[in-house]
């Protein structure tokens, strides 16, 4: 029986070895799907995006990963997790990463997905943490980007002192040049780093600047003792579902259904040159066993529109290019403290959340409108939140339930079944308050909010046949109160169905069918009336992926399609793109030739982009033209590495593009970037 078992197993492990390109990038089809769904925000997926390109460049190995490594990528259930963990002790030490299509339920898209983050490595016991070897030892890394745009912008135009003086907010103060500098240094434990970054427009050098115009540090500590990390500087935090607080990204819906039901119960260091949604301060966990406290405190001054008394908004862009912008400039204090007490143990996960906020001598006070009636006004503000968790062999459930200080109530709650290794069923219901506020909140939702939704959503994940795999979603959401653009009440239903179907080792045939109902406001020629009119979104895509040896190309087709009572706009775009690399470790070039055809910006064509390292870019077109761009890696030399990208689109139905200080006469814009990275 033994040589049979061995050659069966040594079959499985070549089969999947055509199948998997264990240099691939698939991963970054996730974060596509993410982009595409309205949930996720920008800021979102570039800080996802930054982080799963520091574990690709860092991946972990298998014989010594951990759960806590582990729960970092968002494409990994728990179930996943612990099947993957158990089958690391069973049978270690692992002979090749291949070994993978062994665990249960771990299919071959996630194997996939996977890959770039892990790698089977020697079992040799690294020796001790040791300060004394901390530099010695130490990994470093500085990067250098710049990006440029060719063609000129309005807000660059040269002008005169006297016309600067009458419009000053119609000219920009800097440079027209994007700029940023990053350091990290990484031992075993210790990590710790630095980045500066300037955007294009805003002043590096001049008579009243000097240097950039945004800095970050970060330090983290780990493992020692009973203390289980400890960060100085800048960080973000996530707790439970998000009700309470949640400053990384929050998944929104998917073909990986799965992914809707991930907690990111963690404190990160905050690396990357990003300026929302992380703090400024002190952050630390302790672990007891299966108990584990975690206390934070930040003090961080942030960009507002704002006055001596009230915040009217704050300014999340991280523009200051013109004097509007610099008037601005830290307006508003915000001191953030609280703690996350948790307990788990193999199957059950408790935990509790507090966190208390202030904005100093001034209060938020967003203008009157009906839909912002309960939005947060007061100086001062806390949230506290319960979240929990069980899990079996066959199913997992998590949620959380949240109060605010005025005893305001959110819920989410969600339930993943795996009655058999080929289907994944998710189940989640959702319920946040008309007034429930909480300022650092962001969880599965349809809104941009946690507040005023309610909603229940299923998913189903299958592979009914050998070489195909169905993934579809039904959510069906209703916001009881005024919304942003709807002056009633309203609801609506979001909806997919993707058909992925695998003929060979080389090829992948993809459809996928999106649709969404919503309902917005109507206003009468005239303007005398308000109608509340129901509208309808639906995309179709037809993808084909093929690769061989050193080659990969990417044919997809999509259709958009916006229509409401009124009217229908169509949509769609052809793109072709293209992977080359005769030397993986050391030069790759990527590139993407597309057409693409709309009428209006309701109907417009959002395509995701390969791009420079530690840069996300899905850009959206509305109108008639071509896009085109390449992307070079070429490793230099071992510690010297250089990303070049050049893109280009081309309008045909317009001679400007863009508008106000973004405008550019002509029909052609054309973008340069490049990134070097030195390791040593």
């Amino acid at each position: 029986m033994k040589p049979i078992f061995i050659i069966i197993l040594l079959f499985i492990i070549s089969e999947l070895k055509a199948q998997i390109n264990s240099g691939n990038t698939e991963w970054m089809q996730y974060l596509e799907e993410l982009a595409a769904s309205e949930e996720s925000g920008t800021n979102d997926m570039e800080q996802l995006f930054d982080e799963l390109s520091f574990l690709s460049e860092h991946p972990f190995n298998l014989h010594t990963v951990t759960k806590k490594d582990l729960e970092r990528l968002p494409f990994l259930t728990d179930i996943q997790i612990e099947n993957l963990l158990y089958y690391i002790y069973k049978y270690s030490p692992l002979v090749e990463i291949y070994e993978l299509k062994n665990v249960e339920n771990l299919d071959l898209q996630t194997i996939t997905y996977l890959l770039p983050f892990v790698y089977v490595g020697d079992t040799i016991q690294p020796p001790d943490f040791q300060w004394k070897n901390i530099f010695r030892h130490g990994k470093q890394e500085v990067m250098i980007r710049s990006d440029y745009t060719f063609q000129e912008k309005a807000g660059y135009r040269k002008a005169t002192p006297e016309e600067i003086a009458g419009k000053p907010n119609k000219h920009y103060l800097g440079e027209p040049y994007y700029l940023s500098l990053r350091y990290g240094f990484n031992y075993k434990d210790v990590q710790w780093g630095f980045a500066g970054e300037k955007d294009a427009g805003e002043a590096f050098w001049n008579r009243n600047h000097k240097g950039f115009d945004h800095y970050a540090f970060n330090f983290n500590l780990k493992n020692q003792g009973i203390l289980e990390n400890l960060h100085i500087g800048d960080y973000r935090l996530s707790f439970g579902q998000g009700l309470v607080m949640n400053t990384n990204f929050s998944t929104g819906k998917t073909s990986f259904i799965t992914g809707i039901n991930q907690a990111n119960e963690a404190i990160k260091r905050h690396a990357s040159p990003n300026e929302a949604d992380f703090f400024r301060g002190l952050a630390g966990a302790l672990k007891f066993n299966n108990l584990q406290v975690s206390l934070f405190y930040s003090h961080r001054k942030q960009d507002a529109n704002a006055d001596s008394a009230f915040i009217y908004t704050f300014k999340t862009d991280g523009y200051n290019r013109i004097p509007n912008d610099i008037n601005k400039r830290r307006m508003a204090i915000v001191d953030m403290g609280g703690s996350h007490v948790r307990w788990r143990n193999e199957s059950l996960n408790l935990g509790l959340t507090f966190v208390y906020y202030s904005f100093g001598d001034k209060q938020p006070n967003p203008d009157p409108k009906p839909y912002n009636l309960f939005y947060l006004r007061k100086k001062s503000h806390f949230n506290t939140g319960m979240n929990y968790g069980f899990r079996a062999k066959k199913f997992s459930f998590k949620g959380e339930t949240a109060l605010d200080a005025e005893g305001k109530w959110a819920t989410v709650n969600n339930l993943l079944l795996n009655p058999a290794s080929s289907v994944n069923l998710i189940f989640s219901y959702r319920n946040y308050a008309r007034d429930y506020n909480a300022f650092y909140a962001k969880a599965f939702s349809e809104s941009s909010g946690v507040q005023n939704e309610s909603g229940f959503y299923t998913g189903v994940k299958l592979h009914p046949f050998r070489h195909w795999e169905l993934s579809a979603y039904a959510d069906y959401f209703r916001f009881p109160w005024l919304r942003y653009g709807v002056n009633s009440s309203s609801s609506g239903m979001d909806g997919l169905v993707q058909v992925v179907y695998k003929p060979g080792e080389n090829l992948q045939m993809q459809l996928r069918y999106k649709y969404k109902e919503k309902e917005k406001n109507v206003i009468q020629e005239n303007g005398n009336r308000t109608f509340i009119l129901p509208y309808r979104q639906q995309r179709w895509q037809l993808r084909f992926d093929y690769h061989h040896e050193n080659w990969e190309v990417k044919t997809q087709a999509d259709y958009n399609l916006y229509a409401d009572d009124l009217q229908s706009q169509p949509g769609w775009s052809l793109t072709q793109a293209f992977g080359f690399s005769p030397d993986k470790s050391k030069f790759r070039i990527d590139g993407s030739l597309g057409y693409f055809y709309t009428n209006d910006w309701n109907s417009r064509i959002s395509i995701y982009e390969k791009n420079i390292l530690y840069a996300f870019y899905y850009p959206s077109f509305y109108g008639e033209g071509f896009r085109f761009y390449t992307v070079v890696k070429w490793k230099i030399a071992p510690s010297l590495t250089i990303y070049l990208k050049l893109a280009n689109t081309r309008y045909f139905d317009r001679d400007t593009i863009g508008s106000d200080l973004e405008e550019i006469q002509g029909r052609d814009k054309t973008d340069a970037y490049c990134l070097l990275k030195y390791e040593f």
